[in-house]
């Protein structure tokens, strides 16, 4: 019988941002103090990762890199974890949006896979870059303990992926900022399957998933 490998893989989103609640997505903006704070209160409860991926924006890469070196850990950058790209609402704020252009919001809340934000990233594509950018975690580090450094949106589309949801379920996933989600990927032979260990859950830190 061959042996069954298990690879367990976390997702941590960046915490909060300078520049207050705008759909920021593929603009590279800092991190707040706080919202390290966050984050690190989450890393703090978690001693065992062996080797880091993140997105190249500096909210997720600014706190991956200093924790790789707190920890003398290998970090990758993968550019397929980067938040998805949100056309003519980047930079504007969330309240704006949805009151100048309520209609197209709403459709695009409803429905992600058919209506996207005008002049965006398809859902389409952004689903297949994540899972992509996940299935070479696995496959490259398997039998490890990694974590993945991205954005809310990315995390909604490939949680939806992996657990065969619809795209339309994906706004229905809570993703708070410095949110830790812990999945299992086990394989035998051929065959594999992918467990959702945790979501949203305090790990230790009692603040650090709040909304």
């Amino acid at each position: 019988m061959p042996e069954s490998i298990s690879t367990v893989v976390d997702l941590l989103r960046h915490g909060e941002c300078e520049g207050g609640a705008i759909f920021r997505g593929s603009l590279d903006v800092a991190l707040a103090e706080h919202g390290r704070a966050r984050m690190q209160a989450q890393a703090d409860t978690q001693p065992d990762w062996q080797h880091i991926i993140a997105s190249p924006l500096r909210r997720c890469r600014f706190f991956a890199d200093q924790l790789a070196a707190a920890r003398g850990l290998a970090i990758d950058i993968d550019d397929r974890l980067r938040e998805t790209h949100f056309g003519r609402w980047e930079g504007r704020s969330v309240a704006d949006v949805w009151a100048d252009d309520a209609s197209a919001a709403q459709a695009w809340f409803n429905d992600p896979e058919r209506n996207g934000p005008p002049g965006g990233e398809p859902l389409t594509d952004l689903r297949s870059r994540a899972r992509a950018a996940f299935n070479d975690a696995v496959n490259t580090h398997a039998g490890r303990h990694v974590l993945l450094v991205t954005h809310g949106g990315l995390m909604r589309a490939l949680l939806a992926d992996l657990l065969d949801m619809p795209g339309a379920a994906m706004h229905r996933i809570e993703v708070p900022y410095a949110c830790l989600t812990r999945l299992r990927v086990v394989r035998d032979g051929r065959r594999h399957s992918t467990q959702l260990v945790a979501h949203n859950i305090d790990f230790g830190a009692a603040h650090a998933c709040s909304a």
